[in-house]
């Protein structure tokens, strides 16, 4: 069976599916929202600073995810590789 220019775009696209993905530093959580929209569980991280706005960003397009999302960071907190952040315990993309 040939590849048409429609599967070789769905392919890339639906790997995301059920993926664990970790953004570190993420900035406005732009990368982080797009996997997530793409049916990833997301887990974007940044400073205190930017926290307020990874979580105002995440708000503004909660409609447009299929997998989920989720800010975390802060200078009084530390992410650990030990603890379970994601559905199966494995991270897919970091």
């Amino acid at each position: 069976m040939a590849a048409t220019p429609e599967s070789s775009l769905e392919d890339p696209l639906r790997s995301f599916v059920r993926r664990s993905v970790l953004e570190l530093g993420s900035g406005t959580g732009a990368v982080g929202l797009m996997a997530a929209t793409l049916g990833a569980d997301v887990v974007v991280t940044d400073l205190e600073e930017l926290q307020d706005l990874l979580k105002m960003n995440i708000n503004m397009n909660k409609h447009l995810v299929t997998g989920s999302v989720q800010a975390k960071g802060g200078r009084n907190r530390r992410l650990s590789f030990s603890t379970r952040l994601y559905t199966d315990g494995r991270l897919h993309i970091l």
